[in-house]
């Protein structure tokens, strides 16, 4: 079984998205993001905006998610059907990891789905003021570095929470009749990407 990783730009507030407004090249910070992957997920935007224009994306696998026929690229693949079900399957397929890259409403489902396994981010020494913050208190730390410019890239394992199960001790609640249950249910996680107003 193979892994869904998403590559992201992020400002040092938590801004993840718009990395146009506060980076000088947004599309070399994309070429970097592609460094070392075979695979990329892509949604249509992200896909529209960045493939004629950084170069790598000619020379790697690229599956875009969309409704709609796409411009046609080289090594380029539309993903038709049910999304969740295609990227289900597509993780059971043996072979190099499927990577994410940019594409925030895809990372969003993908969370949602219980799909994406880790998130690789590459950390600028720049503050983003206004934007969509990354949430991380569901990320769990598995490797730091530094690189050149004052850049850290951070990679982190996503931690689930466990689902809520079907309560099994249900007692009485006396006299006044009916059930309760003496389990606790965990309460479900708040978003991992939200507007940072």
């Amino acid at each position: 079984m193979r892994n869904i990783v998403a590559r992201l730009s992020m400002t040092e507030d938590g801004i993840v998205d718009r990395p146009e407004q506060w980076l000088p090249d947004a599309d070399l910070a994309l070429d970097e993001l592609l460094t070392g992957t075979e695979t990329v997920l892509l949604g249509r935007k992200t896909f529209d905006q960045y493939a004629g224009s950084v170069p790598r994306l000619d020379h790697v696998r690229k599956l875009v998610i969309a409704s709609r026929p796409v411009v046609a690229r080289p090594h380029t693949e539309v993903l038709q059907g049910d999304t969740r079900r295609v990227l289900t399957a597509l993780k059971e397929v043996p072979g190099d990891d499927l990577h994410v890259v940019g594409s925030l409403a895809l990372v969003r489902s993908l969370l949602r789905w219980r799909l994406l396994d880790e998130v690789s981010l590459l950390i600028h020494p720049v503050a983003g003021g206004r934007g969509l913050l990354l949430d991380r208190r569901t990320l769990r730390l598995i490797s730091m570095c530094a690189r050149d410019g004052g850049v850290l890239e951070a990679s982190y394992r996503v931690h689930y929470a466990p689902t809520a199960a079907p309560s099994k001790s249900l007692t009485s609640a006396g006299r006044w009749g009916g059930t309760r249950s003496t389990d606790r249910v965990p309460r479900s996680a708040s978003p991992a990407i939200r507007t940072h107003a």
